[in-house]
């Protein structure tokens, strides 16, 4: 059966984060914590976020999406605070306004491969796993780098319900892009658990993208029948060229 759409991971897959990001999320937090009189170093910051990982992580494999919201309340319980209304907001705030998009990576060939899925008359859409900041944070940053109007459609967790591999966001994704039957369907991802997983129990074609990020293998974890290093390489795997 022909492709009649993709759908791409977003972290890893289409954009990588510069690896001092972290330092400046941490900044943000140390100033909206003074805003509000609340003094806590860059150390403290640094241990509160490496509890923050681990509760993301056990939430994600637990299919227990986050919000900003969540994120302030672990965050501010990492450093000891209470979850006072106008500290909780302010530090919400600064999850879901998220960081500088001009500071991502954008994946070799990314633009080129999107124009020629659509110029095959393929549907292209998105589903990601967000962190603590919100799809509608993600749109701005693809839309800072031009490739917002390339998708169709977005299926971001926060929104949907879900984090992959559960079938359900590979449903609502499946709707939004107006295919119903999965033997046309295509997936580009990183992760072996959540896109190559998620796309192979969905009856989707699955392909692991390790462009950027080549994902070690865990005990029992499949890998997708197609492995791409570059984008440019998609539309010939997928029999479209």
């Amino acid at each position: 059966m022909p492709i009649r759409a993709v759908t791409f991971d977003f972290w890893n897959t289409l954009v990588r984060e510069h690896p001092d990001s972290s330092k400046g999320r941490l900044a943000r937090h140390v100033a909206a914590l003074e805003r509000l009189g609340v003094s806590r170093t860059s150390a403290q910051l640094e241990e509160a976020a490496a509890q923050l990982r681990v509760r993301f992580d056990e939430r994600w494999h637990a299919n227990q999406v986050v919000t900003p919201e969540v994120g302030a309340t672990e965050l501010l319980a990492a450093l000891d605070l209470e979850p006072e209304q106008r500290l909780h907001a302010e530090v919400a705030a600064v999850f879901r306004n998220g960081g500088d998009p001009s500071t991502l990576t954008v994946a070799d060939g990314l633009g080129q491969t999107l124009d020629g899925l659509r110029g095959a008359g393929v549907r292209v859409g998105i589903i990601c796993d967000a962190g603590f900041a919100p799809g509608a944070t993600l749109r701005g940053y693809l839309a800072h780098h031009g490739l917002l109007d390339r998708f169709d459609h977005w299926s971001f967790s926060d929104e949907v319900g879900v984090f992959k591999p559960d079938p359900r966001i590979f449903q609502h994704a499946a709707a939004g892009l107006g295919v119903e039957d999965p033997a046309t369907l295509a997936h580009v991802g990183d992760l072996r658990r959540t896109d190559v997983g998620g796309a192979l129990r969905s009856g989707w074609t699955a392909v692991r993208y390790r462009g950027l990020n080549d994902d070690a293998p865990a005990p029992g974890e499949l890998d997708a029948p197609i492995v791409l290093d570059h984008h440019g390489d998609l539309l010939a795997a997928l029999g479209l060229r």
